[in-house]
């Protein structure tokens, strides 16, 4: 047998359509290639069917996505907190119409369009103004005070959850959002509470760094351990899918406190892997790499895979 042979007949093929360039860096190191017209079988599909994409016809596929009728109730804003209100949990406070917030003078709300991802739908407002614009379908989340921070700005941390054949893990590397204007708790401008567009500008006020360089790291990793076990068992029915070779990546966005309590605030199922190229370097490609060391563990101990791997935190 040739030696190209060999290497073809080792290698596995994956099919994206997002990220390209990170799975590329990510899996080629481990055997991984992009589909080609042509193959008959794909070992990793990695499709976000935004738009109406589909996948290669005739094609047989081994590790997909779980469906997303099972994942949206977590990357809806509004059925994730019927969701959690139901189980119990709610906080930060969610309501769905303006009559049944409390009555708090200067209380500060986040008004959300639950299909609105990267901050866009959102508007910050006091108490008495959320009638001024809240539209129904909308949800009204309650602002979290008391946050930890850095530089005197807020901050906002993105983690990788991954759910496959029932259990949960979380990649250790997470990307920290510190947002561009010093933090006041009253204030209702987008850039000290929640706008982050334009990051990749080298000049952008709006910074972003790896978890692992903020100080108080195993601190906040710990407990956000049991926050991400704590919200994802709510969805067990949904995601302990029985379909062989399922699996689903999540984006979550949580806050830290100043005590270093994590606040989970939104969830996405179809989350952006590509950042800066530091994040890229330090967290996204090691983490579509790791992704795979996941579902093929016998590839992973055949080839040299990064030492940041997902950490198995939970069965659901």
């Amino acid at each position: 047998m040739s030696d190209v042979a060999a290497a073809d007949r080792q290698s596995f093929v994956y099919f994206t359509n997002r990220g390209s360039d990170n799975f590329k860096a990510a899996l080629e190191p481990i055997g991984g290639r992009a589909y080609r017209q042509g193959d008959r079988h794909i070992d990793l599909l990695y499709l976000d069917q935004f738009g109406g994409e589909t996948p290669p016809e005739d094609v047989s596929v081994g590790f997909t996505l779980i469906d997303r009728q099972r994942t949206i109730p977590l990357d809806h804003k509004a059925k994730m907190a019927n969701a959690l209100i139901d189980a119990g949990i709610n906080y930060p406070r969610v309501y769905f119409d303006e009559e049944d917030v409390p009555d708090e003078p200067d209380s500060l709300w986040f008004i959300k369009d639950p299909l609105a991802t990267a901050g866009q739908g959102i508007c910050v407002v006091n108490r008495e103004h959320i009638a001024n614009h809240f539209s129904f379908g909308c949800i009204i989340q309650e602002a979290v005070q008391d946050l930890a921070l850095i530089d005197d700005k807020k901050f906002t941390l993105r983690a990788y959850v991954l759910v496959n054949q029932g259990h949960l893990y979380l990649f250790p590397a997470g990307i920290i959002v510190l947002h561009g204007a010093n933090y006041d708790p009253g204030s209702k401008d987008p850039m000290v509470q929640f706008e982050h567009t334009g990051y990749m500008d080298q000049d952008s006020p709006i910074k972003m760094f790896p978890f692992e360089d903020y100080a108080p790291y195993e601190t906040v990793f710990n407990d956000l351990k049991s926050r991400v076990i704590q919200v994802f068992s709510v969805f067990t029915n949904l995601l302990k899918y029985e379909k062989p070779n399922t699996y689903c990546l999540f984006g979550v966005d949580v806050l830290v406190k100043s005590d270093l309590r994590t606040v989970m605030i939104e969830i996405n199922d179809r989350p952006n892997v590509v950042h800066t190229k530091l994040l890229n370097e330090r967290v996204n490609i090691p983490m579509l790499q790791a992704l795979y060391a996941v579902l093929d563990p016998r590839r992973a101990h055949r080839q040299q895979v990064n030492a940041v791997r997902f950490e198995s935190i939970a069965e659901l």
